[in-house]
């Protein structure tokens, strides 16, 4: 039993058609409960951003400075989810 040695595992070979086919951007099954879960936690990051970042950077650099940088963070993300999809 000295000379026994393990058999070479095996390689597993990846389907031609799963290689051609292109990722969809979904995860998510259409219709399932987590559909819609990205939307939600983006609306949760804008709520936190106005109740904790506004207040903050009005404490640390002054009201010019929070009313401009809130300006341009919600015209972004406004810009970002009215975009069209490509």
């Amino acid at each position: 039993m000295s000379g026994s040695a393990r058999p070479a595992p095996k390689s597993r070979a990846r389907p031609a058609g799963r290689a051609a086919t292109p990722r969809a951007g979904r995860t998510t099954v259409p219709g399932s409960p987590l559909d819609g879960w990205r939307r939600w936690l983006w609306v949760g990051v804008l709520v936190f951003a106005v109740m904790i970042g506004l207040p903050l950077a009005h404490a640390l650099f002054g009201e010019v400075v929070a009313l401009l940088g809130g300006m341009l963070l919600l015209g972004f993300l406004i810009g970002r989810w009215t975009a069209p999809r490509r």
